[in-house]
């Protein structure tokens, strides 16, 4: 299990060695295309698969302007901005709402002034459902049915200097993680303290291998004994999406 700490601080990685060498990052992101199916849905390891807009496509398009990006410097770590990020995920995650725009109706601009003073230029991007830092990285990158694609402009716009990260849990959507860009930011002397909750994203085992072409699971676990040996018996119930069924069974030793 990935604490929320640690995907702050991978995602923190990720941007960096995206905007330091492109060309390698455009490379890494093949495995990520490999997590897609035929029907858009992107599968990944522990978690229930996404239905994309725009599927591999969007995806390919995203490597392509990488491998044609020249390096740009890397963004220095804001604790303002942190704390403008964390107050975000905070208060959304907690009551569901979704977007840039807060439950006290409060703007990033108004989150920023919060915790310092800006200059130049501010950015957010905002990513629900993802389960780690490159994943979150990655889907500011291919902006699946942005077609302006904002998040990714954020991240390769060289006036952007400083940046903070904030992740935590969603009610709606699981996860959500919040990156915020400035070209200059100046923190208060003195601002309340934001915390990174604790606890972190648990991997689902049980919907790994997910059958392709299938759009919802229903599992039955039973333990058992069997050659003197405790065994777990996992029947999968697959709905798929031409609207037939298929099951799978497997058995795990405990």
């Amino acid at each position: 299990m990935a604490s929320y700490s640690e995907i702050i601080d991978s995602v923190y990685s990720e941007l960096n060695e995206v905007r330091s060498s492109p060309k390698d990052f455009a490379e890494k992101m093949q495995s990520y295309l490999n997590q897609y199916k035929a029907n858009n849905a992107k599968h990944r390891k522990g978690a229930v698969p996404i239905m994309t807009r725009e599927g591999p496509a969007a995806v390919q398009e995203a490597i392509q302007v990488l491998q044609e990006t020249d390096e740009l410097s890397r963004l220095e770590w804001s604790d303002g901005l942190r704390k403008a990020a964390q107050d975000h995920c905070n208060d959304t995650g907690s009551t569901g709402i979704v977007g840039h725009i807060g439950s006290r109706e409060n703007t990033l601009q108004d989150r920023l002034e919060e915790f310092g003073k800006w200059n130049d230029c501010i950015a957010e991007a905002i990513d629900y459902g993802s389960i780690d830092g490159f994943e979150i990285v990655c889907s500011f990158l291919v902006d699946d049915g942005l077609s302006s694609r904002p998040h990714r402009n954020a991240i390769l716009n060289p006036r952007f200097k400083k940046v903070g990260v904030g992740c935590g849990p969603h009610t709606e959507y699981k996860t959500v993680g919040c990156v915020v860009f400035a070209g200059e930011f100046t923190e208060k002397e003195e601002t309340k303290e934001v915390e990174v909750p604790s606890g972190g994203i648990q991997v689902v085992k049980e919907v790994e291998d997910w059958l392709e072409g299938a759009v919802k699971m229903t599992c039955e676990v039973r333990t058992e004994m069997e050659g003197g040996k405790t065994v777990k018996k996992i029947k999968k119930y697959w709905e798929m999406g031409d609207g037939s069924t298929e099951i799978t069974e497997s058995t795990e030793e405990e």
